[in-house]
């Protein structure tokens, strides 16, 4: 369902001017042009000359942070403690205006340590929202997507995954937006038909306008993974491969589509002169791993498991 609500917020805001909202948003401008993550390399170190084999699974790293920590569902009262996970301290920002007449709230996640250079896999920015303390994040767009990162001490990392949320998106009223649109068909309706569910629709975020009332807490957890993932994550970020979450599809555009094995799993659009207009790709895991394999530095590796850690909240009262 929540892929269903995702697509939906997507439409919605490229067809009916609607209130922006959440991961919605976030996927709709994604698919507009590269999000890559900025990082600076690592602080450089002596290494021994001493290397290991290894390569980058996304199918394993997500696995890896799977476990560690299961997000409060909507109603629940969850008042966190802020804690840090192998020496990394997420921090998020939350700032409240109104955007042509909506309640909308910014969220800006990033991440902090204490240690210099600090290469890690964290989230893009996982967020939890309360009310009063009860959970009313919305309830789509969770899922755990690694990315690697660099934090230096007394500075904030950004994701540049920033998101926004409007009160018609909280979990405790978004069934209602589902409703509009639950059994619709796109593909049969008629224009009437259209017109007359983006008319409901844009009923439902009029009415929700405003966030209600209460003091707002946000919050930005992550599983926090170093070791070989890490390791193998800086020396492909140092090769100018990011985006590692999403190279299964976007491999054609980085140096991995110089391997053949790469390019039997992508597809070119061109025009009458054969210029290049898109390049897709669809590439399999093990495909990517062959492509991916390097020699690490031993010294890259950090022998410590996966963790989650947890922000201070960013605050504001509505009243």
């Amino acid at each position: 369902m929540r892929k269903i609500l995702l697509a939906l917020a997507a439409i919605m805001v490229a067809l009916a001017s609607a209130a922006a909202g959440w991961f919605g948003v976030k996927a709709w401008k994604a698919s507009q042009g590269d999000e890559t993550p900025a990082s600076a390399p690592v602080t450089s170190q002596e290494t021994s000359g001493e290397t290991v084999p290894l390569t980058f699974r996304l199918s394993e790293v997500e696995a890896s942070g799977d476990d560690l920590f299961t997000p409060p569902a909507c109603g629940e009262t969850w008042t966190p403690t802020s804690d840090e996970a192998n020496g990394v301290l997420p921090k998020v920002d939350a700032s409240l205006r109104q955007v042509e007449g909506v309640d909308t709230v910014t969220v800006v996640p990033g991440y902090t340590t204490s240690t210099a250079g600090l290469g890690f896999l964290a989230s893009e920015g996982s967020i939890i929202v309360t009310r009063d303390d009860v959970v009313v994040t919305p309830d789509w767009g969770g899922e755990f997507v690694p990315e690697y990162y660099v934090a230096t001490p007394d500075e904030t990392t950004l994701t540049q995954n920033n998101v926004e949320i409007t009160g018609a998106l909280l979990c405790d009223v978004a069934d209602g937006l589902n409703e509009v649109w639950q059994g619709f068909d796109w593909s049969t309706a008629t224009d009437d038909e259209i017109a007359a569910k983006q008319a409901e629709a844009a009923a439902f975020y009029a009415a929700h306008e405003q966030l209600p009332a209460g003091t707002y807490r946000v919050y930005q957890w992550s599983p926090i993974i170093l070791g070989e993932p890490a390791a193998i994550a800086r020396v492909l970020s140092e090769e100018g491969i990011t985006g590692l979450a999403g190279l299964q599809y976007n491999a054609g555009f980085t140096a991995l589509y110089d391997d053949p094995a790469v390019q039997a799993h992508c597809t070119d659009q061109v025009d009458a002169d054969g210029n290049l207009l898109n390049r897709s790709c669809d590439v399999p895991e093990d495909v990517l791993a062959d492509a991916l394999e390097r020699e690490v530095p031993v010294e890259y590796i950090a022998d410590v498991p996966p963790a989650v850690a947890f922000s201070l909240a960013a605050e504001f009262t509505v009243e």
